[in-house]
């Protein structure tokens, strides 16, 4: 009865108002920000913020709303690393119980003249209502320190409590107040000391092929199959490793009632462990719909989700320091503003309701309304990463085949642009500074024709296009190239 309401409701409002067309580039009203660092630095400058922990008074898990599957599901409990093979051989035996708490991560870069913040939170993602909280936080320590940018991202782990607000009973938001807070408070705090703990060194590139890694849940079944990894190696001590893969962390798959890092957690602890380094983990282009495969002969979820991780630790591992590359110390920044044009009737309601934190503005689209979010794209030598707000499906970032059930036009790949602009290699890091879904490619956009954005449908090849439901609309792809490229425009002058 509820949904019945919502669909309702939500046909009202769409309804109630006019599509009128006009220009792409007039409905992304895009605004661009470009600053610089280095240049003529001899080495980099990085600072790491150690983990924190984001456990609120629900310590045990209950009372939080999991995300990533259901709605209405609360989460059961923890999991407790130490009933993990893996976390007993690291450190022994133990008898008190080992919570796998969600953690922020912050790591500081900067070459020479003015630095940049990036934050990390194990999370399904942030709205830029959250995101615009933890920079004012830091307001004051950004003016002390002349950071030039702070960028926040979530790991896009699905077995954490809900951040968004989806994944309540229908129709209410699911965030925990209490818990929020506790999060802003760990990446402000994440923040804080990787400021006060700069060193300088060298940043490395380097990557490997994952063999039998990943699973395409839609046709063409394209992704990125590269462990990535930024390394910073200082003058002396422990360095830094950020690693980028493009996975849905959800090796727990969608029946876990368990809080967990999911396989991005064991990775980063086993990496540490083994190396004395410090780590993150960025997801990449995972729309499509890309996770971990589930591995041959092994049943339980809390040992596909192990596995998964020290597979992916033993990747990283096989990156020798001979095979990487240098980045010299160059750090541009590129910074883009812009409305998609919001067709989702679904999410209108979301934010009608105060369920979702997006900044909604009038514009041009089906239902009137665009969402304002932004785009960060990072120079570092001669590597180009992409902070994206969503979900992006691999073939719109790096080409080949596109799947034909829908009738649009799809824009040139983001790599191809990249290396118009002299670009020797594109990093996606997706979930950052915001979530605005899946952007899916204009050609294989297909709604149900009966519920648009509410129910899913299935093409004449028995293909399921889920990931419209999620996503702001069929412009958002066209958008999303866009205002990448009138980045890279700008950063070029």
């Amino acid at each position: 009865m509820k949904i019945r309401w919502i669909r309702l409701l939500a046909a009202l409002l769409t309804g109630c108002l006019l599509f009128s067309s006009c220009s792409l580039q007039e409905r992304s009203n895009i605004n661009i920000s470009v600053s610089e660092s280095g240049g003529f630095a001899e080495d980099w400058e990085f600072g790491f913020g150690a983990q924190r922990i984001i456990a609120p008074s629900h310590a045990d898990g209950k009372g939080l709303y999991i995300s990533g599957y259901h709605t209405g599901w609360y989460a059961t409990q923890y999991l407790d690393l130490n009933k993990l093979d893996v976390y007993q051989e690291m450190y022994g035996e133990r008898t008190e119980e080992n919570p796998d708490y969600a953690q922020a991560r912050a790591v500081w870069m900067d070459a020479g003249s003015g630095g940049m913040l990036l934050i990390g939170i194990d999370c399904i993602a942030l709205s830029s209502e959250t995101v615009g909280e933890i920079r004012e936080r830091l307001k004051e320590l950004c003016s002390e320190h002349h950071c030039l940018s702070i960028n926040i991202y979530a790991t896009h782990v699905h077995a954490q409590p809900d951040t968004l607000g989806l994944w309540g009973p229908v129709g209410m938001d699911g965030k925990n107040e209490e818990y929020m807070k506790a999060l802003v408070k760990a990446a402000v705090e994440a923040a804080e000391e990787a400021v006060g703990n700069i060193r300088q060194g060298e940043l490395r590139y380097g990557k490997v092929k994952t063999e039998n890694m990943l699973y395409d849940s839609r046709y063409p079944h394209i992704y990125d199959d590269e462990l990535h990894q930024l390394r910073f190696v200082p003058e002396e001590g422990n360095g830094v490793r950020i690693f980028l893969y493009g996975a849905h962390a959800e090796a727990l798959r969608g029946e876990n009632r368990m809080l967990s890092r999911d396989f991005p957690g064991v990775l980063c602890d086993v990496m540490e462990y083994k190396t004395g380094d410090s780590t993150m983990f960025l997801p990449g282009a995972i729309g499509g719909l890309i996770m971990t495969d589930e591995l041959p002969g092994i049943l339980a979820a809390a040992e596909n989700m192990e596995k998964t991780g020290i597979l992916l630790a033993d990747y990283a591992m096989s990156i020798l320091p001979e095979t990487e590359q240098v980045v010299s110390p160059m750090l541009k920044m590129g910074r883009g503003e812009f409305t998609i044009p919001l067709d989702n009737g679904a999410f209108l309601l979301y934010k009608t309701l105060g369920i979702l934190g997006a900044q909604a503005v009038r514009t041009k689209s089906e239902t009137g309304y665009g969402i304002r979010t932004e785009m960060n794209v990072l120079k570092l030598g001669d590597l180009a990463v992409a902070l994206l707000p969503g979900e992006i499906f691999p073939e719109l970032v790096y080409g080949g085949e596109y799947g034909s059930a829908g009738d649009g036009e799809n824009p040139i790949p983001l790599c191809e642009t990249a290396e118009k602009y002299g670009y020797a290699k594109l990093l996606i890091a997706g979930l950052a500074n915001d979530e605005i879904g899946y952007i899916v490619p204009p050609s294989d956009f297909l709604l149900n024709e009966v519920q648009p954005y509410f129910d899913t449908t299935m093409d004449s090849v028995g293909e399921n296009h889920y990931e419209e439901t999620n996503s702001v609309g069929k412009d958002c792809a066209w958008v999303i190239t866009y205002a990448f490229e009138e980045i890279l425009k700008a950063m070029a002058k």
